[in-house]
This record gives C-alpha cells, structure tokens and sequence, in this order.
C-alpha cells in the first residue's frame, strides 16, 4: 500500500439529482469549513495562507490554481465539492483509464460508486465497501468505492450500532485516487493532476463534468 494509500484510511448535504447525469445549474451548494480545510486537506505552507486570506470557496480554488498550487487546490475541491459530486469526480476520472474494462473487480469498484452517486442510499454505499475489499488499495479505481462508502451512514457492519464517518472522509478518497491516477501506466505523463482539475470545477460550477471527461478523452485517443 503506498503512503497515500496508509494516510488516507486514517455528510453535509448533497443535490438530490436522479442520476449521475446531473442537470445543470448555475450553482451547487458547496461544503466550505475552513477548519476542516485547514487540519484535514494537508494543504502546504502557501495554501494555508490563500485559505486564512478569506473569501468564498470558489475564490479559493481560483487563487490556488493561479498560484500553481495544483495539489493544493485538488485537496481542497475533493472536500469542498458536496459528497456526491466528489465521488462522481472521483469516477470520471478513473473512468479515463483505457483499460478500466480488461479490470472486473476495479471496474466493479467504480461501477458501485456510480450506483451510490445514482440513488445515495445505505445499500449502496454498503455495496461500495464490499467492491473495495476486492481492489488493491494501490489503484485509483478502489478509492472511488471507499470514497461512496464514507460518505454512507455509517462505517459499521450491518446490523452493528452506527458509527457515522468523518465528514471530510470522502474527499480524502477523492484525493487519493486522484493522485494515485499519476501513478497508472495508461495515463502517466498523459493526464495531469491539473487536467484532472478540469473535471472537478465543471461539477464546482454545477455541470455534469462529463463533458469535460470527454475532452480529456479525445485528447488520449
């Protein structure tokens, strides 16, 4: 398992869409608490200064990413976007794999992600658990999963007492498959972390974000 891997095992409210194919809107209604920002996104010396200099969230992500603080800015937007748009960008990312589907359990772990993004339920989110006990922990593709999984209702066993996650869980598992995504044959040095970016704002600015996948997919074919 890599150190990211490790580190990140360590629910505002979303849309209520019916489906990944979410209809556009001007806005979304964003999870911005700078506390968690600040001790949970593992932003560097020169984020943290962009975030204590105040404003709205979309300022932010703006300010980081003109400062080429991309990293920065990737952590920030997994868990300022609401649960649901962050494992959905998690998805379409992963989805530029070009050979996600020779990959049936990881290919499995993205598709329960999907379904988890489609209805928000419980049983999909423990759906999600079950596709990441079957992944490496080192590929991108299970982190979608476990991403579903920690925004559910609870990371106890069914028919255990509730034990509700962290709020800021799932964009920690964004990240992570995100950055672990430059670590995969089929994209390395093809697809950057800013590219990746491009997905995750279209969804900040209340798009689909699959329009934005498939520019970064005509790019790779």
């Amino acid at each position: 398992m890599t150190k990211q891997s490790k580190r990140a095992r360590d629910n505002a409210d979303s849309p209520r869409q019916s489906s990944p194919e979410m209809t556009t809107t001007t806005t979304i209604p964003l999870r911005f608490h700078r506390a968690e920002l600040e001790q949970k996104a593992e932003l560097s010396p020169a984020g943290l200064e962009r975030l204590a200099a105040g404003g709205r969230p979309e300022q932010l992500i703006e300010a980081l990413i003109g400062a080429e603080l991309v990293h920065d800015a990737a952590s920030a937007l997994a868990m300022i976007l609401p649960h649901r748009q962050s494992v959905w960008w998690a998805c379409l990312s992963v989805g530029l794999l070009p050979d996600l589907a020779e990959r049936p359990q990881e290919r499995a772990a993205v598709e329960a992600a999907s379904r988890w993004v489609q209805t928000v339920s419980p049983a999909d989110a423990e759906g999600a658990r079950i596709a990441t006990e079957a992944c490496d922990l080192d590929r991108a593709a299970a982190w979608t999963a476990m991403g579903a999984f920690w925004a559910g209702p609870t990371l106890a066993p069914r028919g255990q007492q509730a034990v509700a996650p962290a709020p800021h869980l799932p964009g920690v598992a964004t990240r992570t498959a995100l950055l672990l995504l430059g670590q995969e044959n089929g994209l390395a040095d093809r697809v950057t972390l800013r590219d990746l970016l491009s997905i995750g704002l279209a969804l900040m600015h209340g798009e689909t974000g699959q329009q934005a996948q498939a520019a970064l997919k005509a790019r790779l074919a």
